[in-house]
């Protein structure tokens, strides 16, 4: 029989993963992933997921398991909502990050401003507190709900078998209006949200590597991590002076500090008890890529010929490839989706001369207006930069990222073999949390 296993379950966006860890010396053992679909909620502003779908993906990802588990924890995309009912069940769908029903106006005011408006606090569209004002103003409350929370603590609390009432500070950051200093939310909000300002009346925060329970079977599970920090965990050895970047549909920046501040662009949070991550984060990045080349392909398209989406990748990288040195570069802003602090600010296209405005061009202006949008919050913050680690799909499959990444930050972007960071990182984590693996060894792996 193989040694015992610590197991991180990272319930993302696009695929659930689990990652295998051994106990005896943090090696990964086994990855296995199956795809988290969207679902047709009806709603044009929704972007939504079945939890129950999700639930039964887990429990038979872990159902391949042949080693002996010690330890699960989860991780994975944060900020969306769903309903539960007494017995601690779904009873809606998982509004994800990428939900759009908090700029829907109703009485002609989003819930986004009116929010604004009555507490002074901005909280970003799909934010988990702002999607559950939405809602109640939408009329999108399940009668039969008694509560609200995340897909992590909802994955946990059905492994544990009980409704949670607390949740590790990284995840309680994402629903908004949350002090990652003082592990409190803002009162105002939650009275304005939740029609009541007692704490009690919402998640709490839990010490960090803290036992959120036990399954059936005895296994201590660890409660839920934001996938950031779990990645951040897993794939940064040396904390200080190392930036963590992820480019996949998304952007995302990540800098370690022990000090409670942070530019008004980025957002301060909590890092296990060890500190703060300062994160900068961008709503387009990869999609902003494939923008682009849909743009291609309805040229393509226009002209009677047929081509599939692999091709025009492939011919997108060959034509920036193909750029001469003296040729003037567009400078395109990639901000297609809006950004955390505004909504509905959008891209554009600068720098255009007679001879410039070629394919190669526009390819290589909008990678690199991905990633200056990126490096931007690194000249915001300060906080020097000795090494990049780089992760993402965008990364691993495209060599213009890459080329972009060395150039802006001026060192060798790291790439970790891992396939899934956040997933490792979470299975560290619960390690910890059950004491079969001490945070000092993680620190030597």
């Amino acid at each position: 029989m193989q040694g015992p296993v610590s197991v991180g379950i990272d319930v993302g966006t696009t695929n659930i993963t689990i990652t295998v860890v051994s106990c005896e010396d943090g090696t990964v053992v086994d990855c296995r992933s199956v795809p988290n679909d969207r679902i047709d909620t009806g709603e044009a502003y929704a972007y939504a997921q079945d939890p129950q779908v999700i639930e039964a993906s887990v429990y038979t990802l872990i159902r391949t398991i042949s080693q002996p588990v010690r330890s699960f924890c989860v991780t994975g995309q944060v900020h969306g909502i769903l309903y539960y009912d007494r017995s601690g069940r779904a009873v809606s769908p998982l509004y994800t990050w990428l939900d759009q029903r908090a700029l829907v106006e109703v009485d002609g005011k989003s819930s986004l401003h009116l929010l604004a408006e009555r507490t002074g606090v901005h909280l970003p569209s799909g934010y988990g507190l702002l999607a559950h004002y939405a809602n109640r103003r939408l009329d999108r409350v399940p009668q039969e709900a008694i509560g609200f929370c995340g897909i992590l603590e909802y994955i946990t609390g059905r492994l544990v078998g009980q409704q949670l009432h607390f949740s590790d500070p990284s995840c309680l950051g994402t629903y908004g209006a949350f002090d990652p200093v003082t592990s409190r939310f803002d009162p105002k909000v939650l009275q304005e949200v939740l029609g009541s300002a007692d704490p009690g009346d919402f998640l709490e925060a839990c010490s960090p590597f803290a036992l959120a329970g036990h399954t059936k079977e005895g296994v201590p599970v660890a409660y839920a991590v934001g996938d950031n920090q779990a990645g951040f965990f897993g794939m940064v050895s040396d904390w200080e002076g190392a930036a963590l970047v992820s480019l996949g549909t998304s952007g995302q920046i990540s800098l370690f500090t022990r000090e409670a501040t942070c530019p008004d662009t980025m957002e301060l949070r909590p890092f296990l008890g060890e500190g703060y991550l300062q994160v900068g984060a961008t709503l387009a990045a990869g999609k902003a890529y494939e923008v682009l080349e849909r743009f291609f392909a309805s040229i393509v398209e226009a002209s009677g010929q047929v081509i599939d989406h692999e091709s025009i990748f492939s011919w997108m990288k060959q034509a920036a490839d193909g750029v001469s040195d003296e040729m003037g570069a567009l400078r395109v802003d990639t901000r297609f989706a809006g950004s955390r602090k505004d909504a509905h600010v959008r891209g554009a296209i600068r720098g255009i001369e007679l001879d410039n405005f070629t394919a190669g061009n526009l390819v290589l202006g909008t990678v690199s207006g991905i990633v200056k949008e990126l490096h931007n919050f690194v000249t915001e913050s300060g906080i020097p930069i000795r090494s990049l680690v780089a992760i993402g799909s965008s990364v691993r499959k495209n060599h213009l990222f890459r080329n972009a990444l060395r150039s802006e930050f001026s060192c060798e972007p790291i790439m970790p073999e891992l396939s899934d960071g956040a997933g490792y990182g979470a299975a560290l984590i619960g390690a910890i949390a059950a004491g079969t693996l001490s945070l000092d060894s993680v620190h030597r792996l």
